[in-house]
């Protein structure tokens, strides 16, 4: 176990704060401790007609496109599934008739709290697509009968996007009629 000592606010932006400090270890000894302070977010795994609806967009942080589930950032006091209505919404124009919640994961726990909420978007209907003003978005749509294969071969670089459709698949495994 872990108890911080002493801690500070390094940075604070519209994203995450990185609070510093040193904390005493079980043992009584002091170790400094970075931690990214994040309020989280969702993924969205939209299913439609026997596909999997996906965004591809440039980011910046590893300076290519990604393909990537639908996803974002929790406002503050907004449900997970608010969100991950919300985001299924903005970036791929579609709603859901059931959203299903498939887990809940820390993304990197060794330097942040963030977590991130997966959901299962099916029955969808289409409505107005709104992406944030700074987001440059491109909708894929992969069977999911490729999945598999795009999971192993590198098609996926981003974890909520492997953790995502790697738990779709086994939810839609378990529920096949």
């Amino acid at each position: 176990m872990e108890t911080w000592v002493e801690q500070r606010e390094a940075f604070q932006g519209p994203v995450f704060t990185v609070v510093t400090g040193e904390a005493v270890l079980d043992d009584g000894q002091r170790a400094r401790r970075d931690v990214v302070r994040h309020r989280g977010g969702v993924g969205v795994v939209p299913v439609l007609d026997g596909q999997v609806l996906l965004v591809r967009q440039f980011r910046i942080a590893v300076e290519r496109e990604t393909i990537e589930i639908p996803a974002g950032l929790r406002e503050p006091g907004e449900t997970l599934e608010a969100c991950a209505a919300r985001e299924l919404a903005e970036e791929v124009g579609y709603a859901a008739e059931r959203l299903i919640p498939l887990l809940n994961y820390c993304t990197s726990p060794g330097f942040t709290d963030e977590t991130t909420a997966i959901f299962l978007a099916l029955d969808l209907y289409p409505v107005a697509a709104t992406p944030d003003w700074d987001e440059r978005i491109h909708q894929v749509a992969l069977p999911l009968a490729t999945l598999p294969e795009a999971l192993t071969n590198g098609t996926f670089e981003d974890g909520k996007t492997l953790i995502g459709l790697y738990a779709a698949l086994a939810w839609l495994e378990r529920h096949a009629h």
